[in-house]
């Protein structure tokens, strides 16, 4: 495959999971931040990983989809953390606000 074939295939890739009717699949409701973001990371590093499997960069593929899952995994957590974070800052304004309308 050369290289335009790629860039080709994944502008493709991209430009479809850009349109594809999400909503309609989802029921109307919008598809997740981090599931947007790994849907266009998959669309990047599929093609690429078959570009450089094509080309016997077995290392070079083993070592790019460890980095991404790594980050992507320091990603989703600290989503979690972040979510958690609010979470918690709500039940405090919560509480402090049944204080003060107990006073």
């Amino acid at each position: 495959m050369e290289i335009w074939m790629l860039i080709a295939l994944v502008m493709l890739g991209e430009a479809f999971l850009h349109y594809f009717p999400w909503k309609l699949l989802l029921k109307g409701k919008e598809l997740p931040r981090v599931a947007a973001y790994t849907l266009g990371l998959l669309g990047l590093m599929v093609p690429f990983s078959a570009w450089l499997w094509l080309r016997n960069e077995v290392e070079v593929i083993k070592v790019l989809w460890v980095v991404v899952v790594s980050g992507g995994l320091i990603v989703f957590a600290l989503y979690g953390l972040d979510r958690y974070i609010e979470l918690a800052w709500r039940d405090m304004e919560a509480s402090e606000r049944e204080q003060d309308a107990k006073k």
